[in-house]
C-alpha cells in the first residue's frame, strides 16, 4: 500500500472540527533557492488567520533553536507563508487558549505553556550543520 502524499496534495480535514478542538497547520515558506521553512500553527477560535506559531529559528551556521509566536497574525506578519496546510483538528485537552496566545497580545516565547507545545519542544531544533574555514578539516 502506497501512503506516501504528492507535494501538491493535502490531507482531507473538514473546515469544522469538534467542539472545542483545535486545528493545527503546517506553514510553508517557500525558501528558493534554499529548503522551505515549516511551521506548526494553531488557530484561535476567535480568528483563523490569529494564532501560535511554533518553528525553530536560526540557520545551519550558528544552529537553530525552539521559537512560539504568540497572537501571530498571519494576515499582518512579515512573512506571511506562501502555504498553509490543515493538518488536524486536536482536543482541546492538550491546550490553553489564553496562555497560548498571551491574552491576545503578540510575544516571541520559547517556554511551552500547554500540552501540545511541550510535546514539540521534546523535539529538539537542529544544531550547526555548515563547516567553517577555521573549524579546519580533519583527514
Amino acid at each position: 500500500m502506497n501512503t506516501s502524499m504528492s507535494p501538491c496534495s493535502k490531507p482531507a480535514v473538514s473546515l469544522a472540527g469538534p467542539a472545542r478542538a483545535f486545528m493545527v497547520e503546517l506553514l510553508i515558506w517557500n525558501g528558493s533557492p534554499f529548503k522551505d521553512h515549516w511551521a506548526y500553527f494553531v488557530r484561535s477560535h476567535m480568528d483563523p488567520d490569529i494564532g501560535v506559531k511554533i518553528h525553530a529559528t536560526g540557520n545551519v551556521r550558528s544552529g537553530f533553536e525552539f521559537e512560539i509566536k504568540r497572537s501571530e497574525n498571519l494576515q499582518t506578519t512579515d512573512d506571511i507563508p506562501s502555504t498553509r496546510v490543515p493538518l488536524q483538528w486536536v482536543d482541546a485537552n492538550y491546550f490553553d487558549e489564553n496562555a497560548m496566545l498571551n491574552d491576545g497580545e503578540y510575544k516571541i516565547d520559547n517556554t511551552p505553556v500547554c500540552g501540545f507545545e511541550r510535546s514539540a519542544y521534546e523535539i529538539k531544533a537542529p544544531g550547526r550543520s555548515l563547516n567553517t574555514i577555521s573549524d579546519g578539516v580533519s583527514l
